[in-house]
Formats: structure tokens, sequence, C-alpha cells
């Protein structure tokens, strides 16, 4: 094996500028797309956490059936059990109560349909973004009261300011209407169309009081300790919760779309793991490829002097795969400087921060590389060199001595 790999390093500097170049484009190829890999799942890592943090959490529990209804009559009605169960968890990092529903906002000079959100206010803000995406006002106080955050759609809808006076209106549990009165402390911005042209939130207790719900609530919601952990912390609920009173829902479940965005991100990283086979294939097959040509009389000298069939085949493909690691490589140190420099600065597209949120993202974005994206890389350009020198060393090993020494 030694000898193969002396003989293959020698052979491919026998021609040092085409070595060179061939190694160096293999080197550009894969640093961009290790890049590339990295920025996909840079994005990826933002988009789950932004999304399941904002307003989802990780993990949600309610009663059975409330999640198709919507219906404060499929509420939960003494959550203090589940809750102390749920908080001895080691996977869980926080659990927060919710209370929402479907209603009605209006002012003096304007109404508006919206999503009536209870919550606890100095726990929501251990669990969720929501409090990060003030931009006017103030978070909602301890002590609760009648004060409601409001997003500055919705907000523009009613004309309503800092300190004005709001008129929230639902359905209770048994079907009758209930307003009340609350005053805007807080005006929220994120972006995203559902907190901000129809999101209202009151503190938990008096969202309780007005609605006649007593200790009742809708959501019990979770914060993993480990984003990545979170379907087995779905799986170990169901099965520990009785399935007869409880669905337990991943922040997937509860919004199909954003697991649509995580599988076309990892179709994309199959995509780019093809373009490596596909570069890696075109680039070396034909060095390879010319190398053969030029080297026919060595390779007919070789057979006459003893050296088996075999042995050219498996000499011819070392050469391959050394071409290969030595660009390679060199691509790797490359793409992993870049990765490292932009993971410490971002990528800044302020400029398209509109579209970013609404898709759960921030406008500065950190390339995050990981060891199995790095392995899938290079053991992709390792399979395109395999694949792309098997036709150059079928052909050497298949060379008549006689007829190969008659080459000029």
């Amino acid at each position: 094996m030694l000898i193969y790999l002396r003989l293959g390093w020698r052979n491919l500097w026998l021609h040092p500028w085409r070595s060179a170049l061939t190694s160096v484009a293999l080197a550009i190829g894969i640093a961009a797309l290790i890049f590339l890999t990295a920025l996909n799942e840079g994005w990826m890592q933002q988009v789950k956490g932004n999304f399941a943090l904002t307003l989802t959490g990780h993990v949600q529990i309610h009663a059975r059936g409330f999640e198709q209804s919507h219906r404060l009559a499929d509420s939960i009605r003494h959550p203090d059990a589940v809750i102390d169960y749920l908080r001895k968890q080691a996977g869980v990092m926080e659990v927060a109560q919710r209370l929402r529903v479907s209603g009605l906002a209006s002012s003096a000079e304007g109404n508006g349909g919206a999503y009536i959100y209870g919550v606890e206010p100095e726990v929501e803000r251990r669990l969720s973004r929501l409090a990060e995406m003030l931009s006017a006002g103030a978070w909602l106080s301890p002590r609760g009261g009648h004060e409601l955050l409001l997003g500055d759609g919705l907000a523009d809808r009613l004309h309503v300011a800092l300190g004005d006076k709001v008129v929230l209106m639902a359905s209770m549990r048994n079907g009758e209407i209930a307003s009340e009165v609350f005053w805007v402390r807080g005006l929220l911005h994120s972006g995203v169309l559902d907190i901000d042209d129809s999101m209202a939130i009151v503190p938990l207790g008096m969202a309780q009081h007005w609605l006649g719900m007593g200790e009742g609530v809708t959501d019990i919601v979770l914060r993993a300790r480990d984003a990545e952990a979170v379907p087995a912390l779905v799986r170990h609920l169901r099965q520990h919760l009785d399935p007869g009173t409880w669905e337990v829902l991943s922040w997937s479940d509860i919004d199909p779309m954003a697991q649509q965005w995580a599988d076309f991100a990892d179709a994309y990283t199959w995509v780019v793991l093809l373009i490596v086979i596909l570069v890696v294939l075109a680039e070396v097959l034909n060095t390879m490829l010319m190398g053969l040509h030029e080297r026919v009389r060595e390779f007919g000298l070789m057979a006459a002097l003893g050296v088996r069939a075999r042995q050219l085949f498996v000499m011819v493909l070392w050469e391959t795969v050394l071409l290969v690691l030595f660009g390679g490589t060199i691509g790797l140190l490359l793409g992993g400087a870049l990765v490292w420099w932009y993971g410490l600065v971002g990528i800044d597209l302020s400029r398209f921060a509109v579209a970013f949120s609404f898709m759960y993202m921030e406008p500065v974005i950190h390339p995050a590389l990981t060891v199995e994206s790095c392995a899938r890389i290079l053991g992709a350009a390792l399979c395109g060199a395999l694949v792309a020198g098997v036709l150059p060393a079928w052909r050497a090993a298949r060379l008549e001595p006689v007829e190969a020494l008659r080459e000029w």
C-alpha cells in the first residue's frame, strides 16, 4: 500500500501545472459548496429556532380535541398536576400556560378580528421571543391588570396608540359573549402577519377572570433545552400522558409549513452533494484520461516487466483518490476559514429584512458548519473520485504490453 501511495503521488506531479490546476478547481468548488452548505445550515437553525420560540414553543400540550375545535369548552380545566410533571422532565427548560381565543378588538375609531392570548408575563419572557418584538411601550407588568399588547398592524387598523382604550370581545366557555376594557401598554412588530395584524396579548389572570375560566387554560407550552431533542421529548410525553385526555404536538405538527422548509433544506443538501460528485467526475476524469494517454508506453513497460493488471488498476485508482484528497483538503481548509469568519461577523442582508422576518429569519445570517456536513461533502468527493478513476484504471489494466510499447 505504501508503494502505491508513493507511486501515485509521484505520478500526479509528473505534470505539475495540470495537477495543480485540477487541485485548485477542486478546492474552489469544494470550498464554495462547504460555505453554501454552512449558510443553509445557519439559515435553517434560525428558521427552526425563531419559528418555535416566536409563538408556538417547541412543544404544546392541549386537552384532547382542542387543536381541531379551538373552543374554550375543550380547554384544560386543572393544569397544575400536569405542569408539575412537565417541570420535572430533564429535557424541559421552561413551562408556560396560555389562554387563547379568537375575538374582536374595537376602539372609538375602528374594529378588527384578533387572536387573543392570555400569558404569564414573566414566564412568557423566558419562553418566547415576544418580549423582544416590542416596537413601542413596555412588556406586561408582573401584577397584570387591564394591560394590553397589540400587533402594530392591528393598532393601526384600530387607530390607537399607547395608553388608548381598547375593548376586547370573545366567546366564553358556555358560548356567551363577554367583553372587557384594556389599555394599550405596548406595540409589537415582528414582520409576521399573524402577529402584527391580529395579535392581542393580555395577562393570563385577567383573561381567565374575564372569560370565566377559573384556573383553566388552552395551552401548556414547553421550551426544550435542546431543540434537536424535541422529537424524543414528544415521543416520551406521548407515552406517559393519557392519549385519551391529552394531545402532545411538536412545533412542526402545529405548522407543517415550517417542517416543509426544513425538508427543503435537506433536499438542498442532497443537491449540493450531487453537484460535488458531478464536479469531481468532470474535472478528475478529464485529468486522468489525459494522463493515461501520455503514459501508455509507461504502463506497457510496467506490464512487460511483470506488473499485473490488478496492480496497475489499483495504482491509477490511488492517483485519482490522492488528487481529490489533496484538492479536497485545501477546499475544506478554505471553506472552513470562510465559515469561521462569517460565522463571527455574519452576513448582513438587512435590505431584505421584511421578507426575512416573514420567514422567521434574522437580517444577519451566521453560517454554521457541522462535522456531518463536512463528512458528507468529502465523502461525496471521494465517491466521485472512485467513479471517475475506474475508467482510466480499467483502460490502463487492459493495455497490451506489445501495443503499448509501440506508442510514442
